[in-house]
């Protein structure tokens, strides 16, 4: 009950910081993500730091200053590029449909960014080559690491920029009322392990609570969150935002259970013991970032507009 306890504790705190954070970026109109995109950069960062450990203490040694470059490289060219082209789409009206726009020019970016990091991955393994063993694994897991973290957080700034501060809003109160819907019921109630190799204390009762709270989560968004603070008026049909939230509460658990699977194939419990009750950084974003690309779906074929 202790832990239970620290997460609402801090779990309310850093919500309450993150939703100051979205009101001063949604006020800064002519650069979104001024305020948001500097925190995300520091959950990469913190983030790339823990996957790096987590890989070492599987005899993989990716080198650090690969991962982050390419993580910054990935999320930084998302942003930079869908600034460029809202800018771009400023001066030619005549573009017909500007978030698929955006999404061809950052998903080229990302494209770019990542075969510079395999290039990078590459090159510095040539350079500490000295003996055979390793050199291979140590590339692979500097690309996943930036696959992992850049390329899937790319997909928030895609959000962000976009279809505005919304879709981020919606997406983050689903997934992190799915999170606390899936520890206080499985605490509360559960008692059928989910995953018990993976993770002993997910059950399938906490899974019905990750989807109702998700549900719950979306519907909140839609109806009160976002019209409450200015960023949208209308709210969709009951239908999508329905599958919205079951969606992302699924994704967001299978996000949750793959980070598990990194760290107990590392043996650790913890990314890392950055927040009281609630782990390391890839603790708190692991399941905004599976569920990223789905909500991006979403929002792209405009079944929440």
């Amino acid at each position: 009950m202790e832990t239970l306890v620290k997460r609402l504790v801090f779990g309310t705190l850093l919500a309450s910081v993150l939703l100051i954070l979205c009101w001063l970026d949604y006020r800064a109109v002519h650069l979104p993500g001024l305020f948001l995109f500097p925190v995300l950069l520091g959950f990469i960062v913190l983030g790339g730091n823990e996957i790096i450990f987590l890989c070492r203490e599987n005899r993989v040694s990716p080198v650090p200053a690969v991962v982050h470059a390419g993580n910054l490289l990935t999320v930084g060219t998302a942003w930079g590029m869908g600034l460029f082209w809202l800018q771009w789409e400023t001066s030619h009206p005549e573009r017909l449909a500007r978030a698929w726009d955006l999404a061809a020019v950052s998903s080229l970016a990302t494209m770019v960014a990542l075969a510079i990091t395999v290039f990078l991955a590459f090159v510095v393994e040539m350079q500490r080559y000295r003996s055979p063993g390793g050199a291979t694994v140590n590339v692979a897991g500097a690309v996943f690491a930036v696959c992992y973290l850049g390329v899937l957080a790319g997909f928030l700034v895609q959000l962000r920029v976009a279809f505005e501060l919304q879709a981020l809003v919606s997406l983050l109160v689903v997934v992190k009322l799915g999170d606390t819907g899936a520890y206080a019921v499985g605490r509360l109630f559960g008692t059928h392990r989910l995953a018990p190799h993976l993770s002993p204390g997910k059950t399938l009762e906490g899974a019905v609570g990750a989807i109702l709270f998700g549900v719950l989560g979306a519907f909140l968004s839609f109806y009160w969150l976002l019209p409450q603070l200015g960023l949208k008026d209308q709210p969709p049909h009951w239908g999508p935002i329905l599958a919205y939230g079951v969606v992302l509460a699924v994704v967001g658990m299978i996000g949750d259970l793959a980070e598990s699977l990194i760290k107990r194939d590392a043996r650790q419990k913890d990314s890392s013991h950055l927040v009281p009750g609630l782990g390391g950084a890839l603790d708190l974003i692991d399941s905004a970032l599976m569920a990223a690309p789905v909500a991006y779906l979403f929002w792209l074929f405009g079944w929440l507009n």
